[in-house]
């Protein structure tokens, strides 16, 4: 067990060492070329003010300053697409109606904002996002530099937000399960029966984030960490907020959505549908196959 702590230590000061570092640049006249390296030629950033984001997050926003994102492509938004019967699930969940006003479809690309604006009443084009994200991938959520650099611009907005891919059906009213004290709310495979190993293949397609400095300062960290160290581009929420440098580094306060409430489509052992909150489609790997089992779901709750 000491050979684990004195493994674990150095990562833990390199984390702290990143936090001073950005305080440091944030805090220096004299370090603002070098911020401006990273928030602006590493980064596609757009001013709220010009990409009308700020309007639509003041028209979608809960009392409380809660706003839902989800994010789509030309695969994921066409007729009879996951954005169809993500909307839909919506409209027949228990206590999920409501929610679709406080829903913002982010679209990755022209063709994508097109057809969400003849289906949802606000709709955002991300130009900022490049190249295009790949619909195959099963933890798409943060699975991008250009994602998280959204999400981090919507929560330095002062919106609390909770993030879903559309590939994730909505049965019932998921809210009363995220933590109200909590940084962060986030369904990564944890069973309160199984308390199995979190890993980024078992993501349930979903999380909270409250907008505070904790939360501001893990991105603007993984923005540093970035330039340091290329190859962490690839982290999902799940891999970030496992990582016990981030953790104990922030005193980030995580809570684990339970596995049986927030579910993926081939999870076995799924005996009581009362309680199931969710539904990812992760464990398939075409959009075609997604729709198809997303949409037999959706058949049988109506029944």
């Amino acid at each position: 067990m000491e050979t684990v702590r004195m493994v674990k230590l150095p990562y833990f000061f390199i984390f702290c060492l990143l936090l001073i570092i950005i305080w440091l640049l944030s805090h220096h006249p004299s370090c603002s070329p070098y911020m401006s390296t990273i928030r602006g030629t590493e980064f596609s950033h757009i001013p709220p003010e010009s990409s009308g984001l700020s309007s639509l997050l003041k028209e979608a926003a809960t009392e409380d300053n809660t706003v839902i994102i989800t994010m789509v492509d030309r695969e994921w938004a066409k007729p009879a697409s996951l954005l169809d019967l993500f909307l839909e699930s919506f409209r027949i969940g228990e206590r999920t109606k409501h929610l679709l006003n406080h829903l913002i479809v982010v679209a990755l690309d022209n063709q994508a904002l097109r057809y969400c604006c003849r289906a949802h009443p606000r709709c955002y084009l991300h130009t900022g996002s490049g190249k295009k994200i790949g619909s195959v991938n099963p933890d798409g959520l943060i699975a991008g530099w250009n994602k998280k650099a959204l999400v981090k611009e919507i929560l330095e907005l002062g919106y609390n937000m909770i993030f879903t891919e559309a590939d994730v059906i909505w049965l019932r009213n998921p809210l009363m399960h995220c933590h109200p004290h909590n940084s962060v709310s986030v369904a990564c495979g944890f069973s309160s029966s199984d308390e199995q190993h979190v890993t980024a293949e078992n993501t349930g397609g979903f999380f909270y984030a409250k907008s505070n400095e904790i939360t501001i300062d893990m991105f603007k960290i993984l923005n540093v960490e970035r330039v340091l160290y290329p190859s962490t581009g690839n982290q999902s929420f799940c891999d970030i907020v496992k990582r016990e440098d981030v953790i104990r580094g922030l005193n980030m306060k995580v809570t684990y959505l339970d596995d049986d409430n927030f579910v993926r489509f081939c999870q076995p052992n799924r005996q009581n549908q009362s309680k199931i909150t969710t539904v990812h489609a992760s464990c398939y790997d075409d959009t075609k196959s997604k729709v198809q089992y997303l949409k037999l779901l959706l058949q049988d709750r109506k029944i």
